[in-house]
């Protein structure tokens, strides 16, 4: 308990609380909606502008996504000779004994000739694909300063 004299020594201290002093101690309570519109403002043009442009930055990384999958697709194939075993696969038939049945430009797998042994470089594409994406949404600056900085050379 504090003594008489104790609250004499402290000059400082004022003799009566105040109402400011009362609600600056007293915890004020927002929800979320009202942080945001007290301290970032509402929804405006640069928001809007923003927005579209972060959709649109997703939205071109679908299309290249969903061009993988279809692009990258194995099409089918067809024996060119008569001596064609059931059941086989191509690999295990010489190049010439079979062909693709709508073409060889009908896929990116067809076109390069990414079978048999050659498959995994499918794979080794989509994942350096994602790797990149990835680096770009972790790290920014990595590739977009330097691409900035090139921008301004020219």
């Amino acid at each position: 308990m504090e003594s008489p004299e104790d609250n004499n020594n402290n000059v400082r201290q004022p003799l009566l609380d105040t109402p400011a002093k009362k609600a600056a101690d007293e915890v004020e309570r927002l929800s979320i909606d009202d942080m945001l519109q007290r301290y970032c403002g509402e929804f405006g043009q640069w928001q809007m502008k923003h927005f579209v442009l972060t959709c649109l930055a997703w939205a071109l990384e679908a299309f290249h996504t969903m061009v993988m999958i279809f692009a990258d697709q194995e099409p089918n194939w067809r024996c060119v000779g008569s001596d064609c075993p059931v059941g086989s696969s191509y690999c295990d038939m010489d190049p010439g004994s079979w062909e693709w049945t709508e073409g060889k430009g009908s896929s990116t797998v067809s076109e390069w000739g990414l079978v048999c042994g050659e498959k995994y470089k499918i794979g080794l594409v989509q994942a350096l694909f994602f790797a990149g994406c990835m680096i770009v949404v972790l790290r920014p600056s990595l590739t977009l300063k330097p691409f900035l900085r090139s921008l301004r050379k020219f």
